[in-house]
């Protein structure tokens, strides 16, 4: 019965999202296959003719992934305090360029995610008057214009001077939005503001130091009832990005 029930509620979590961020959010297909395990182990436990098959399997099979399971929750749990380190940052200190981290622009609207991303940019960019910021993100399928211009347009319809306003429209990715964000810096050294929601701000500022940035992380807020398929996403997002060579810590 408690298998059943945790399949329920993940089937249950991954209509939530679906309806919060729409069919192309990412990753919103782990949390069928989350309730498919839990179903399939259900089976497992009430089925005669499975519970012989399982029986069937060796002793050193079981241990070993056991085992391995182990470890891997360890890890898991490794990076999400690593995740959720990055949470807390204050950004109070003064940085030259703010660099905005593009989220996913509905026709020519701003999705929920990016406006907090942007309201925590206009509020930083309201106290430091001297620092300039970089709207990062490319256009992707059902953007009409590209997330950066999105963004632009949002902190000059409330009050950000257009000149302090740099656009990197190029990006797909995080990795991306701060390569090419790089290049529009002039000075190699300088300090360096990403802001992101919270959950991907860890990630975020590892690899901008990885390319040689000096950043700091300037944490948005998120949407509370999402916070468990963000937590979920970002660690698998951290392991990608580690593997491929693309941050460090």
């Amino acid at each position: 019965m408690v298998f059943l029930i945790c399949g329920i509620l993940c089937v249950s979590y991954y209509i939530g999202i679906i309806l919060y961020a729409g069919l192309r959010a990412s990753f919103s297909w782990f949390w069928l296959l989350l309730g498919g395990g839990f179903f399939l182990t259900g089976a497992i436990c009430r089925v005669p003719v499975l519970q012989t098959a399982f029986g069937r399997i060796p002793v050193t099979v079981k241990l070993v992934a056991g085992i391995l399971l182990t470890v891997g929750l360890a890890g898991f749990l490794l990076l999400e305090g690593c995740i959720i380190s990055g949470m807390t940052g204050s950004g109070q200190e003064s940085v030259e360029y703010l660099i905005v981290l593009g989220a996913q622009v509905k026709g020519t609207r701003v999705s929920k995610a990016l406006g907090q991303r942007l309201s925590r940019a206009e509020e930083y960019l309201q106290e430091h008057e001297n620092t300039i910021v970089i709207v990062s993100g490319g256009q992707g399928p059902g953007e009409d214009v590209t997330e950066a211009e999105a963004m632009k347009k949002w902190l000059v319809d409330r009050g950000i001077a257009e000149e302090r306003i740099l656009k990197e429209d190029r990006s797909v990715n995080t990795s991306q939005n701060i390569r090419f964000s790089k290049e529009l810096i002039e000075d190699p050294a300088a300090t360096i503001g990403i802001v992101s929601n919270d959950f991907h701000v860890f990630r975020a500022v590892h690899i901008a130091k990885a390319q040689g940035l000096k950043a700091v992380g300037i944490p948005a807020p998120s949407s509370c009832g999402m916070y468990p398929h963000y937590m979920m996403r970002e660690a698998f997002a951290v392991v990608k990005d580690l593997l491929v060579g693309n941050m460090v810590f």
